[in-house]
């Protein structure tokens, strides 16, 4: 009896600690948000080339990858509360870095170890969201909390680094939001790390290691994977890249380029809402079509004008379009797998490519084409993505 007596209140224990999953990772977002938008401004900001704006966007995008390929092994066999705990560290430290760094080389080897961080915390958030609730057959509803808690914290966060770096002119603003991003990082890692519970790999889960990632083979899974990487592109290269880019080639103030960002975010928080719901109801491969065609007709009329009003209605319609990519990705690649971790670690791998593809490749572009070319490119992309999302639904039989 005594013994029953102390599982039950262990249990009791572990479960309300588990209920700060949920508010740390809204936390987290907003820590890991707050200057994603202003990056690629402040690389045009220090530099007008081309070429020192795509190294810039590439180096985090660099770490953001060798964490999702390196550590497709590594991050799964973890505790998620240690793993998400080190990452959000090597986040903030890497974010303080950047503020105080006196020369481009400790810049650029900060903004590797903040990929390292971000692909770490990403990587082991998706695996938490599985472990706090382990009730099979829920892992979409799972996900679905533990993406609604993220991005809404990134919809607070997101405007709030460009409106504090507006405050002051020059690098001064861009670097002092460099710092407070950075120590809040490290707050919140110290609160993760002593509110969450354990949260340990499920059995038979191999050991953690360093190395390529073994996956068996899934069918459509290489479509399916392309696919993924449409959704972070459409993340990386329109939410974080083209529309702040856009915004400062076109002139606009700083704080109408905030509030664009803001409209993007609540969007997209607003409609995951009910995005699972949709979901159940008319299937994967319907959202996942309806999302890239708007995401392509949006691209489209942003490329026609450069009205305010204008990119201010689309920033909210890109963000419904993001919402369904971001509902039905992550779902469609663990259903094709058939194992939670390996398919949430085969995402991420296809998300950090299409980070990479979309904020390096969006930012020299628009440097280099202007933005009418480039918003013209995310259209041809996403119109791509409308296609294959056609054949995959033919080739596996995904609703």
């Amino acid at each position: 009896m005594g013994l029953s007596v102390e599982y039950a209140e262990r249990g009791a224990v572990w479960t309300r600690r588990a209920r700060w999953f949920l508010p740390l990772m809204a936390a987290g977002g907003v820590t890991m948000s707050f200057t994603a938008p202003l990056e690629v401004l402040y690389g045009r900001e220090l530099s007008r080339s081309s070429v020192y704006i795509g190294i810039f966007m590439l180096t985090s995008a660099v770490g953001v990858i060798l964490i999702d390929v390196f550590g497709t092994r590594l991050v799964p066999g973890l505790d998620a509360r240690v793993a998400l705990t080190a990452g959000l560290s090597l986040f903030g430290v890497s974010s303080i870095g950047m503020g105080l760094a006196p020369d481009d080389l400790l810049l650029m080897a900060s903004r590797v170890v903040q990929g390292f961080g971000g692909g770490m915390m990403l990587g082991a958030g998706l695996q938490a969201a599985v472990r706090v609730h382990p009730v099979p057959g829920d892992t979409p509803r799972a996900l679905g909390r533990f993406n609604a808690a993220f991005l809404f914290g990134g919809a607070v966060g997101s405007p709030g680094g460009l409106l504090l770096a507006g405050l002051i002119s020059g690098k001064a603003g861009y670097q002092i939001a460099f710092v407070v991003t950075g120590v809040c990082a490290l707050g919140a890692a110290v609160v993760l790390a002593f509110a969450l519970p354990s949260l340990k790999p499920p059995p038979g889960m191999p050991r953690p290691r360093l190395g390529l990632p073994r996956f068996g083979r899934s069918t459509g899974g290489g479509a399916a994977l392309v696919l993924a990487m449409s959704g972070e592109f459409l993340r990386g290269g329109v939410l974080f890249t083209a529309l702040p880019l856009a915004g400062a080639a076109r002139q606009y103030p700083t704080v109408a380029i905030a509030v664009g960002i803001a409209l993007m975010s609540g969007s997209e928080i607003a409609v995951l809402t009910v995005a699972y719901r949709i979901i159940r109801r008319v299937g994967v491969v319907a959202v996942l079509l309806t999302a890239f065609a708007l995401g392509a007709v949006c691209a489209t009329v942003l490329a026609l004008t450069s009205d305010l009003t204008v990119y201010l209605a689309m920033s909210v319609l890109l963000g419904v379009s993001l919402a369904g990519a971001t509902a039905s990705l992550p779902v469609l690649v663990v259903a094709q797998v058939g194992d939670s971790s390996a398919g949430l670690a085969k995402f991420r791998i296809s998300a950090g490519i299409g980070v990479l593809a979309g904020t390096v490749g969006c930012a020299v572009l628009g440097t280099l084409t202007g933005m009418a070319a480039l918003f013209w490119l995310i259209a041809i992309v996403l119109l791509g993505s409308v296609q294959l999302t056609h054949f995959v639904g033919r080739r596996v039989g995904v609703a």
